[in-house]
């Protein structure tokens, strides 16, 4: 996986070790297991979409795909997102095949059967930061722009909040649903928790010359007036496209040209929030 990292954290080793106390440690592995499938889908998309990842952190709540900033959009986050659920789901549908030609192998799939259910079904709610939040993001994108993230939150918000009400209703009625409690809270933290999993440095034209050469690219010209930021024209490089850009000025006249080696290094190399008629000429 290139130069992936995985990293295991210390609450990690307490859940197996939780797990192994209550003999469960055969779940805790297939669940492990799972998660770790589910994270390998959204880098193998993210890689062919041509996003650098850095690393996989498995955690006691699972695990999560690290990049470098979060100027992923649109068609990009969603196909990164259904990734890892769609992996999980095509696992249930592998295990089913087993069980109709070899029904002896029920016993030893079952429970990684329904690992990856449960880790396809959460993951899909639209809450943030879970996948399905993150096409929620994406969905609203093309109208919202720059509030469609914090319309998921607000959303995420109000989801965790019934979930809570539901285990406090439940401690009335007889019904201790702690699990649901624990779910409500971990998904309101998660909108606190916004480093790391955004997403993933989209890689340069260096990188990728053997496989734009092989097969083949489309080019696209970006053409943004001069106040523009730099950061405007990242969120529009989406997905297997190269892309060149022109600055123009208020008679839409282009004061100046970068080829797409140039607005890769840009992109890259220059702060983020640098206006377009300050980059320098190339």
């Amino acid at each position: 996986m290139g130069n992936l990292k995985f990293k295991i954290s210390a609450g990690f080793w307490l859940f197996i070790v939780v797990a192994a106390v209550f003999r469960q440690g055969y779940l805790a592995a297939m669940y492990t297991v799972a998660v770790v499938l589910h994270e390998t889908a959204h880098y193998i998309v993210a890689k062919k979409l041509f996003y650098r990842c850095n690393e996989i952190r498995v955690g006691i709540f699972g695990a999560v795909l690290y990049g470098e900033f979060q100027d992923v959009r649109g068609a990009d986050r969603i196909k990164i997102a259904l990734a890892g659920p769609l992996c999980n789901f095509a696992m249930c549908l592998l295990c089913l095949a087993l069980w109709w030609l070899f029904p002896d192998a029920y016993y030893f799939t079952d429970a990684f059967l329904t690992s990856n259910l449960s880790m396809a079904c959460v993951n899909l709610l639209p809450c943030y930061p879970l996948d399905g939040g993150r096409v929620l993001t994406g969905l609203l994108e093309n109208r919202y722009h720059g509030n469609a993230l914090k319309l998921t939150s607000l959303f995420t918000y109000v989801v965790s909040l019934a979930l809570f009400a539901v285990f406090l209703i439940s401690l009335y009625t007889g019904h201790n649903l702690f699990n649901v409690g624990l779910f409500a809270l971990g998904i309101f933290s998660g909108v606190f928790t916004k480093s790391g999993g955004e997403c993933y440095v989209r890689t340069t034209l260096t990188h990728n010359r053997r496989r734009f050469a092989k097969k083949g690219m489309e080019k696209k010209t970006l053409v943004f007036d001069g106040d523009s930021l730099l950061r405007d024209v990242a969120k529009r490089m989406q997905g297997n496209f190269l892309y060149c850009l022109e600055v123009v000025d208020g008679d839409m006249n282009v004061t100046s040209r970068y080829n797409v080696a140039q607005l890769e290094t840009l992109v890259v190399d220059c702060p983020l929030d640098t206006p377009l008629k300050r980059l320098p000429k190339c």
